[in-house]
């Protein structure tokens, strides 16, 4: 596979039954990491996703304009049960507005409404039901 500068890699994560998010752009050197509980282990996602940065720097022989990675943090996400609803629902955001930057994808709110959370809900069952 070929990278280019505007691609971010989307890499939803369940880690003991918790659903996260890290939206990177490796040539920016910038990663978006949605734990909306903040649970996960920030340390260890941290080391491997900063190791996993340093080594494609290496095989592109990209120098780093920055000595660490910009780690952005988005919102917490209400109630306990919904993290793979919201998940899913970034992922769909950055993808539908396709925009180059993450910055520009990633909504900054608190949190989503019950509505917005309910359609991502709807289309999941329709996506489903379509194979059924």
């Amino acid at each position: 596979m070929v990278s280019k500068p505007d691609q971010v890699v989307l890499a939803p994560f369940n880690l003991e039954g918790h659903w996260a998010l890290l939206a990177i752009n490796a040539f920016e050197d910038t990663v978006f990491y949605l734990d909306l509980l903040r649970t996960t282990s920030k340390a260890t996602t941290r080391y491997v996703t900063d190791t996993a940065i340093a080594i494609f720097h290496k095989q592109k022989n990209i120098n780093k304009s920055r000595k660490q990675t910009l780690w952005r943090i988005c919102p917490l996400q209400v109630g306990s049960t919904m993290c793979g609803y919201y998940v899913m629902k970034y992922m769909r955001e950055i993808v539908n507005r396709g925009s180059i930057v993450i910055s520009d994808s990633i909504d900054t709110r608190k949190s989503y409404s019950q509505a917005e959370l309910d359609e991502v809900r709807v289309e999941l069952v329709e996506f489903l039901g379509s194979y059924m």
